[in-house]
């Protein structure tokens, strides 16, 4: 009689102790942990933001002022105020020419002004 070298054992495997659900065995996430990676990815982007300077002179001289600004902190009037200093610098009053904004939501505004 011959014996076969080659046989299969039957591996014993730990028993699952949270709950499966739906096909295929995924586990859930615990309640909580998504709204907690949101914030965390959010996090970094937060900080880059409140770290930059909200309001500034984009471009300037003695005729005009571009200001860009954030719209959420710090609206027109703070960006109407800075392009005042600008201009006083030259002597002259800042009019507001135009406001353009760029990308989806909280993007990015700039208003142009004229130094009369």
């Amino acid at each position: 009689m011959m014996v076969s070298v080659y046989h299969r054992q039957r591996i014993q495997h730990a028993a699952s102790r949270q709950k499966r659900y739906g096909v295929g065995g995924r586990l859930r996430a615990a309640p909580g942990t998504v709204q907690a990676l949101a914030f965390a990815a959010a996090l970094p982007a937060l900080m880059l933001l409140a770290g930059c300077d909200p309001v500034q002179i984009v471009e300037g001289s003695d005729t005009h002022v571009s200001i860009r600004y954030d719209g959420i902190m710090n609206g027109l009037d703070q960006a109407t105020a800075l392009a005042q200093k600008a201009c006083a610098a030259h002597g002259k009053a800042a009019k507001l020419r135009r406001t353009y904004h760029e990308g989806l939501g909280a993007g990015e505004r700039f208003a142009f002004f004229d130094c009369v």
